[in-house]
């Protein structure tokens, strides 16, 4: 039996109730030349019966199951990518599934054009069916070839804030180049931009091809102590690994970079400050060191750059001169948008009354 074009890897921790809807999105729709690994990483809620079944219904080479002990989610994409026999590899998250009919346009696309790495778009999805936006990627022409350095792919990517691994089809040779380390969340953040530095060649389908689920118990929507730690972590590694490999890193970038950085940061700060678990002096070291780390642009830099962007300039320009006033402030207006929800759901509760 000749090898698959392209395996499927899906990480399943704990989603039973999703995690058909994200296996039947694929063999719906497959032919001989996909693949499909899923992982189970450890679940004690049915998972593995699940699974059973679908192996006895299947019987097939191409739908494997792998079973092991909890790991995290960098660890359950290792253990599928180490046994992909596709040239290249999608990730899925069990509760998030592929849209009908993508597909044969995915694999219509490797075929013919044969990128290092396939760009596609998704949908945000909600469990009563509906969707919004399809998010699309700005700065990057649609349905051509490109090369990667010579049209500056990695700082497009940081520009749309977009670097989940599900949305980024790599060759299973590039993906080998850098493993995701074992044990930290937002793994996506501290690999994909590398993984697409590592690619020569790129193509950008513009189809919504995932259906990324909204859910509360998702691992991104955890505000604790251990995720902002993470994204630190996960942010001065990628910063460390372009000046390893640059030296004196391109300025498109160094400038994209450090918005991204300081742009997906006072996020994370943000939802984090809501969980009473952090103090708020705990966490200014965190967002002013962090920042100051992983930035990689000077002032004279952002002010040319960001003139058609006086709101970010403004954030960067009291972030270098004022750090302090400026977490005074966005603490503040966190606090207040806080109390504002709550006071808004006492008014619906006593009007319900």
């Amino acid at each position: 039996m000749d090898k698959p074009l392209i395996s499927v890897v899906i990480a399943a921790y704990n989603v039973v109730e999703y995690l058909s809807e994200a296996i039947d999105s694929v063999i719906r729709q497959w032919d001989d030349d996909w693949e499909l690994i899923v992982v189970n990483d450890g679940s004690t809620d049915g998972t593995f019966s699940l699974l059973e079944k679908y192996k006895a219904k299947i019987n097939s080479q191409r739908f494997v199951v792998v079973n092991k002990e909890n790991g995290g989610l960098s660890s359950a994409r290792n253990a599928g990518l180490a046994i992909a026999q596709g040239e290249y590899v999608a990730f899925l998250d069990g509760d998030d599934l592929f849209s009908k009919r993508t597909l044969p346009y995915i694999k219509y696309c490797l075929s013919e054009n044969k990128p290092d790495c396939l760009v596609i778009d998704f949908q945000y999805y909600w469990d009563d069916g509906g969707t919004w936006g399809t998010h699309k990627y700005k700065k990057l022409p649609e349905r051509k070839l490109l090369n990667v350095k010579e049209n500056n792919i990695v700082s497009a990517v940081y520009h749309n804030a977009q670097v989940y691994a599900w949305r980024h089809i790599f060759k299973k040779s590039i993906l080998n180049k850098t493993l995701s380390p074992v044990g930290f969340n937002y793994e996506d953040v501290r690999t994909t931009t590398l993984h697409i530095d590592e690619c020569e060649t790129i193509f950008y389908l513009p189809i919504k091809c995932i259906l990324y689920r909204q859910r509360d118990g998702s691992i991104m929507k955890v505000k604790n102590r251990k995720n902002i730690l993470d994204l630190s972590s996960a942010l001065r590694t990628v910063t460390d690994e372009f000046k390893n490999r640059y030296g004196t890193i391109p300025k498109d970038i160094a400038l994209e970079h450090s918005i991204f950085n300081l742009s997906i940061f006072t996020w994370a700060c943000g939802d984090t400050l809501s969980n009473v678990e952090l103090d708020p002096k705990e966490l200014y070291p965190l967002f002013v060191d962090n920042f100051k780390y992983s930035n990689l642009v000077d002032m004279d830099l952002l002010k040319k750059e960001m003139r058609r962007d006086p709101k970010t300039w403004r954030k960067f320009y009291m972030f270098y001169n004022y750090p302090q006033s400026f977490y005074l402030a966005f603490y503040l207006r966190h606090k207040f948008n806080r109390t504002y929800k709550l006071l808004n759901k006492l008014r619906n509760f006593v009007y319900k009354t």
